[in-house]
């Protein structure tokens, strides 16, 4: 039988290395130092903080509370003063001031009833007792993974124990196909964002939550990412404590919306990015997060990283028709940072932008003027602080990175 010879040029196209590879090899990501921000920068930003704090804690009422602006916070009295006690914990006040003893006080004695207030109200018990951190003072291990050297569990007194576990059996108990509700009205991605943060928070504290709990949400996050958008030239970061790494990606900008009737906007994407890492953080060593649902989680976070690169702003929340919700977003924006480790969103250092933003908004008062002066104060305290616990396992990084 006759062979037939291939010709030349062929064959030696197909001898040549990775003539049969799919894609061209991806860069190495490089290793770059993690500046410190400006000694100058730093002090405004403290004494910003501060202003903030007296502010909130002037408008503590006598039983302990924080008023509601309007007829639409009243519902939620128990979670705006959840909030405010979380923002001047993390703004610095020592957990026994008798003002935050005064707030705790008067959280105790209210019901658990909606998924936002209760959801707060879990991360204001685990800031009682967690330590303060600050980004530059991270510490990971040489793969990436961050050492945490005081689980506030340790600390924590028995009846605040048991009060977290009677806020995690509500969450838990109005948990539905993986989303939160207010728990009446419709599914929406912001209640279950915050319940995701309570969640975790007690995690943090040692109470154990159910591996179902993180799936059946991380499923529906995924499910509810716009399935396509623009190609984007992904900016990709990693901060490893006193240095970063940077890499390059092709990407999807792909948002996230409030509810499938609303437009993307920024408060949103960051709401399901940093919910999806939150997920991620707590399925990592379970044997329900398979190989295909660590890729399905990493573009995920990829693509909506790289939507925030495209729509990058810090003077208002980027695709919401009305620009509400601004320093929501903000805060949104500082969480989904410090839980990608990203010291910047594509090409932007998004702290430094956002924090120059606030400083130059600030009140005489040391509010931030808005038709929600409370919240909106706390919300620019605990971005200014970075207040955002990190997650204990790399998001995305790069094989081999």
């Amino acid at each position: 039988m006759r062979v037939r010879r291939l010709p030349m040029l062929l064959l030696l196209l197909c001898l040549a290395p990775g003539a049969w590879a799919k894609d061209p090899p991806k860069p190495k990501p490089k290793e770059e130092i993690n500046d410190p921000y400006p000694p100058a920068f730093r002090k405004a930003v403290n004494a910003a903080v501060d202003r903030g704090v007296e502010y909130l804690l002037g408008k503590q009422r006598s039983d302990g509370s924080w008023p509601a602006a309007d007829d639409a916070l009243r519902p939620h009295r128990m979670g705006v003063t959840a909030l405010c006690t979380l923002a001047c914990l993390k703004g610095g006040v020592k957990p026994n001031d008798a003002q935050i003893r005064n707030a705790f006080t008067h959280l105790r004695a209210q019901p658990l009833i909606k998924t936002y207030d209760v959801a707060v109200l879990l991360m204001a018990i685990h800031a009682r007792y967690a330590p303060l951190e600050e980004l530059e003072a991270l510490k990971t291990d040489k793969y990436g993974n961050r050492i945490i050297k005081d689980p506030c569990q340790s600390r924590m007194s028995k009846e605040d124990r048991r009060w977290m576990q009677k806020a995690v059996k509500f969450l838990i108990d109005n948990q539905v196909d993986g989303h939160w509700r207010y728990p009446e009205g419709g599914v929406d991605l912001s209640n279950t964002q915050y319940a995701l943060l309570g969640l975790w928070a007690a995690s943090r504290c040692g109470l154990k939550i159910p591996p179902k709990v993180w799936m059946d949400s991380l499923n529906w996050l995924l499910g509810v990412q716009e399935r396509t958008g623009r190609p984007v030239k992904l900016l990709v970061n990693e901060v490893r404590g006193d240095y970063r790494i940077a890499w390059t990606e092709n990407a999807r900008a792909r948002g996230f919306r409030y509810r499938p009737e609303n437009p993307v906007t920024a408060a949103m994407t960051t709401a399901g990015m940093a919910s999806i890492a939150i997920c991620q953080d707590e399925l990592w060593s379970s044997r329900r997060f398979k190989p295909k649902d660590r890729m399905r989680t990493r573009r995920a976070i990829r693509d909506a990283m790289a939507w925030m690169q495209d729509n990058f702003d810090v003077t208002k929340n980027p695709g919401e028709p009305t620009g509400g919700w601004h320093y929501y977003y903000l805060y949104g924006l500082e969480r989904a940072g410090i839980l990608a480790r990203a010291r910047f969103m594509g090409k932007y250092d998004w702290y430094k932008e956002g924090a120059d933003y606030l400083l130059a908004k600030q009140g005489a008062e040391g509010n931030w003027m808005s038709s929600h002066p409370h919240l909106d104060t706390a919300f620019a305290i605990l971005f200014l602080k970075r207040s955002s616990q990190r997650t204990r396992n790399p998001v995305i990084t790069p094989s081999g990175g």
